[in-house]
């Protein structure tokens, strides 16, 4: 990073001492997990961790109780400049080109390193640009690649965080709050964010294991929350599953 300039790579972690993935991908990585579990996860071999306490709470007043309020908390609680946040079920960080290469021993000797460096890059780029947020995207395939970067997209497993310039805020009202809402509400007020598409990461994909009516239900309303506060730039098709983002340069 440019000297004066700091940047810390972090991973969300929350019930899962027990299957510790992604740090193993990085060379070096903080862990921030909640008070309750972080004896387990110190006992699975993490020394590095940032603790959410159990009455954390977020300067809007809203508890840390989500992924989303948690993404927040970190922002909010951490000394560092440029931040990177990744998920903590990837199994390994991958280029994208002409072809596709997992960054791991097998293809490089020094893939750790690498894979830290290609996160500080775009993490510098972020800063150079004056922008807020960056991630990947969770489409994964090869014929998904067309160009370096894109300015809109779906978020998937990572993302970058330059305080100074990130513009997006937590409601502890709103509905809708999410990482789809956060990244337009930079596209709103900050115009671009940036995703890479020749470096993303791999992470295993979420899945319904039950498929209960509360979180059918939940997820309805919160697609209905996403339209009526996004209107024409934010499309859900129910019957396939899939969200598109409409804003065009």
């Amino acid at each position: 990073m440019t000297p004066g300039i700091t940047f810390n790579i972090y991973v969300m972690s929350y019930q899962r001492p027990h299957k510790i993935m992604t740090k193993n991908c990085l060379e070096y990585c903080t862990y921030v997990v909640r008070e309750e579990e972080a004896d387990a996860y110190r006992n699975a071999g993490i020394d590095d961790m940032l603790v959410i306490p159990k009455d954390a709470t977020l300067e809007c007043g809203g508890k840390v109780h989500s992924f989303m309020s948690t993404l927040y908390w970190i922002i909010e609680n951490t000394p560092e400049d440029v931040i990177f946040v990744a998920d903590d079920d990837i199994k390994r960080f991958c280029y994208r080109l002409d072809n596709y290469t997992a960054i791991t021993a097998e293809n490089y000797p020094d893939w750790k390193e690498r894979t830290c460096d290609e996160i500080l890059r775009i993490g510098q780029l972020l800063y150079d640009l004056n922008l807020g947020l960056a991630f990947d995207n969770p489409q994964m395939a090869l014929y998904v690649y067309d160009k370096e970067f894109c300015f809109k997209g779906m978020p998937g497993h990572v993302r970058w965080i330059n305080k100074k310039a990130l513009k997006a805020r937590y409601d502890l009202k709103d509905p809708a709050i999410s990482d789809v809402d956060m990244m337009l509400q930079e596209l709103l007020m900050n115009r671009v964010v940036l995703l890479p598409k020749y470096f993303h990461s791999y992470g295993i994909q979420a899945s319904n294991e039950g498929g209960t009516t509360i979180d059918s239900r939940k997820n309805y309303e919160y697609r209905c929350a996403m339209k009526n506060k996004w209107g024409k730039y934010y499309e859900f098709d129910f019957r396939k599953n899939t969200a598109k983002i409409n804003v065009k340069r």
